[in-house]
């Protein structure tokens, strides 16, 4: 018992010693300092006791202090701490000593919404034209300030690794891959940076003929194609708002008006911000930022941010007036991207049976981002040939022109870059392991030549049940013009196996002109709205749109398709096919039975003049979704060529997208036409999301889809004529719950209606005709609890709501990445 009260003593003596001890005192009574708060960064680490005295335990290597009626102090810290704090003088007025309130200042609120309110009218896009240059640097690479005890490190470990004797123990195949490719990318990154990245762009702008943007040129270390997903990528507020100021964010930061100083000759208001996390233990005076208003025009003139903890990153972006319009002048941005943690001996050697002892030594990684804009020229004549072709243009990409649009030389680090790092890369192949990332981002698996399809692996519905497949692809790197494709599937339910085969014939390089012919024989859902010119987006949240849903029909269909991008905003698809289809339910159509030969042709057109795209290898891709988009198909099935069906059907979908005051609007117009001789499945189902024989506890459960009604019994309302609305709010506030991620809510609603003339005309499938309002509403948990999940509720309303609650509610669960 003695031994284990010792043990216990012990080891809570050790805990006690293994704290920071601090004393607070005043440096003129040298009184002691009651209720003193010590900060690490923005967390409170305690306050101190009537004695000035305060003990933590604590791996923050400097703290601040703070007292009321004190200056504030920092401190490094060490085993013992003793501070003496400097009284304030009596009619000292700085608001950095009397902000402490939890709420924002009134005054900065007002500016801020005055930017806001003038935000388009001080915007460059308010002119007829514009253009202006670019050059940007990214790097990667261990702090500016540590370089060079990091290349000292890396010699001397460098050499202790060189005479170490062999290991007593066999490593692993691929352990022992993984450290000489991580010991040989260390080596080079000694005499250079990881990563260099310079482009040269020019952006140009006109109301008349939209945005273009060219890269002059471009160059990344390590690889010697472009990669374009990644010239797109624009990492700075040249078109952005910072979050910061944004209505929706407003009550995630607290705002006070700091100062009015003179900046550039002009009167500037100054703006000091603070993440709100946890208001009981932030430092009241510690601010994430800065924000300069331009009194005059109530523009943004600057913008500093910096990181919660200690060296994690900041940005400046710096603006300025041309022609009483502002545009991005200049923008440097510093983040912290992990670290590089090494294990090094406490000494050469040890005594027999004793275990090696090691310290840890560690260097941060960021990426640096320098941005800088000149050459501007305001309302010069513009010509539509300037415009041509999609929102960005590749020029050149070999770095031969990036000397001219330098703004200083680069380092011998850097430019050493290009040499380790090209031969690195270039040695292990990470150009072709990048493809592979960039791929996913249009739905694609790539392996070499094959391009595997995410939307054909996986699926679920009532009539196949689990459907399981592949659908594989030959891309470029097979032919620049041939590519095959083909997929099969196996429902688990109707034990059957479907397939379809094609080839796409490529007839331009510099814009989408593609020739298609295909063979599919599958099962496809009864009255289903056309998604040919939908993005993946788009497809893969239509992907369980049939959870509920045993309405499906057989198609054997042999097909020839045209593709053509007439400009980047408009698209346009014409296809001819020679259809056998048969009903897989009990149905007759008029006495023409339930099997049918069909051919049609079919036009579909893609407005969307606020999209970017750039053309790849791979095809047209989309770097930025923009709002309105308008997608169009109208099909003519005719008696030619042994088809049975003489038919029109028109579908139209408008998507608009918009922020507010009230937050994101997002709005959906929907509708189609069928008429002629046309059985149910050229017809509309109203896509319901609930099973109609409500037989489980999960019945009601569903994810969302792009047009379906979470509250509606799948399979139930067809029409042949109809129009639809869904409407959808994201309130302008955010929150915290668990975690760190913040949540949002939506507030939904959605309403349909239609008519169905020949409805007797479809004969033994019992179906109702939506010729009252169908009407929902409800509200989506975005990051629920903050996860990645959303939950959704929502609650029929007005003609075909019933008695029964649980006729009258669905719910839908929702991943949000895949969230707009």
């Amino acid at each position: 018992m003695i031994k284990l009260l010792c043990s216990l003593f012990l080891l809570s003596s050790a805990m006690v010693f293994s704290q920071t001890q601090f004393r607070i005192f005043s440096k003129t009574s040298k009184q002691p300092v009651a209720n003193a708060a010590v900060y690490c960064d923005d967390n409170l680490l305690g306050k101190t006791n009537q004695e000035g005295l305060l003990s933590v335990k604590t791996k923050c290597r400097k703290v601040e202090i703070l007292a009321s009626n004190y200056e504030d102090a920092t401190a490094d810290v060490r085993k013992t701490v003793e501070v003496a704090l400097q009284p304030l003088a009596e009619k000292r007025d700085n608001i950095e000593r009397v902000i402490i309130n939890d709420k924002s200042d009134p005054r900065a609120l007002r500016i801020l919404d005055e930017l806001n309110k003038r935000a388009k009218e001080n915007s460059p896009k308010s002119l007829d034209s514009y253009t202006f240059k670019s050059y940007s640097k990214f790097s990667i690479d261990v702090d500016k300030d540590s370089v060079d005890t990091f290349k000292d490190f890396i010699a001397t470990r460098k050499d202790s690794l060189s005479r170490a004797e062999d290991r007593k123990f066999k490593q692993k195949e691929k352990e022992k891959k993984d450290s000489l490719l991580t010991e040989e990318f260390i080596s080079a990154a000694a005499a250079s940076q990881m990563f260099l990245w310079e482009k040269a762009s020019e952006y140009k702008y006109s109301k008349k003929f939209g945005e273009k943007t060219n890269i002059i040129d471009n160059r990344m270390s390590g690889f010697k194609n472009p990669i374009y997903e990644a010239l797109a990528i624009n990492i700075s507020n040249l078109d952005r708002t910072p979050r910061q100021l944004r209505p929706e964010n407003r009550n995630l930061f607290n705002f006070y008006l700091s100062d009015t100083i003179q900046l550039d000759g002009r009167k500037t208001y100054v703006i000091k911000f603070k993440e709100i996390t946890n208001k009981k233990k932030q430092n009241p005076r510690k601010f994430n930022g800065k924000i300069y208003v331009d009194a005059s025009s109530f523009a943004l003139k600057k913008f500093e941010s910096t990181s919660k903890k200690l060296n994690e990153g900041n940005i400046v972006s710096v603006w300025k007036p041309i022609d009483n319009k502002w545009f991005l002048d200049y923008e440097d941005i510093k983040v912290k991207m992990g670290d590089q943690t090494y294990e090094t001996s406490k000494k050469d050697s040890t005594k027999a049976g004793e275990k090696p002892k090691f310290n840890k030594k560690t260097f941060g990684n960021y990426l640096y981002v320098k941005n800088r804009f000149f050459d501007f020229r305001l309302n010069e004549d513009e010509k539509a040939s300037d415009f041509k072709g999609y929102s960005l243009e590749l020029k050149n990409s070999d770095g031969s022109l990036l000397n001219q649009y330098r703004t200083d030389s680069l380092t011998e680090r850097e430019s050493a870059t290009y040499t380790k790092m090209d031969q690195f890369v270039e040695k292990h192949q990470f150009e072709k392991k990048l493809s592979y990332l960039t791929q996913l981002l249009r739905g694609n698996i790539r392996y070499k030549m094959i391009d595997f399809d995410l939307t054909k692996f996986y699926s679920y519905d009532q009539y196949q049940g689990l459907r399981l497949g592949a659908g594989v692809k030959l891309n470029e790197k097979f032919s620049k013009t041939w590519s095959p494709d083909g997929y099969f599937g196996y429902g688990f339910k109707d034990s059957r196996f479907k397939y379809g085969l094609g080839l796409d014939v490529k007839l331009s390089d510099k814009r989408t002109s593609v020739f298609r012919i295909d063979y599919v024989d599958d099962v496809f859902a009864v009255g289903r709205f056309s998604n040919a010119m939908w993005d993946l987006s788009m497809k893969l949240s239509d992907i369980n749109i049939d959870l509920h849903n045993g309405a499906f029909y057989k198609n054997q269909k042999w097909g020839a398709s045209y593709l053509y991008d007439l400009s980047n905003s408009l698209s346009m698809k014409i296809a001819v096919n020679k259809e056998k289809q048969q009903a897989l339910f009990d149905y007759q159509y008029k006495d023409m039975g339930n099997r049918f030969d069909n051919f049609s042709t079919t036009l579909s057109l893609k407005f969307a003049p606020n999209d970017k795209n750039i053309m790849t290898p791979s095809g047209k891709f989309t770097f930025e979704k923009g709002y309105p988009q308008v997608y169009v198909n109208y099909e003519k099935g005719m008696k030619a060529l042994g088809g049975d069906l003489n038919y029109n059907r028109l579908d139209a979908l408008i998507i608009h997208q918009f922020r507010t005051a009230a937050g994101l609007t997002n709005i959906k117009f929907f509708g189609g036409l069928s008429s002629g001789t046309a059985p149910i499945w050229k017809n509309f189902e109203i896509a319901g999301q609930t099973d109609r024989n409500n037989n489980h506890w999960y019945s009601n459960i569903g994810s969302p889809t792009n047009l379906g009604f979470t509250t509606m019994p799948a399979g139930t309302f067809y029409t042949d004529k109809f129009v639809a609305v869904r409407f959808s709010q994201s309130l302008p506030f955010k929150f915290k719950t668990l975690g760190t991620k913040y949540s949002s809510i939506d507030i939904e609603y959605q309403s349909a209606i239609g008519n169905f003339r020949n409805s007797g005309d479809h004969q033994r499938f019992e179906f109702m005709v939506l010729d009252h309002y169908y009407q929902e509403a409800g509200l989506i948990w975005n990051r629920f609890l903050g996860t990645n999940f959303g939950i959704g509720f929502s609650y029929r309303l007005g003609y075909y709501r019933t008695s029964e609650f649980s006729n009258n509610f669905g719910i839908k669960i929702k991943f949000n990445v895949l969230d707009r």
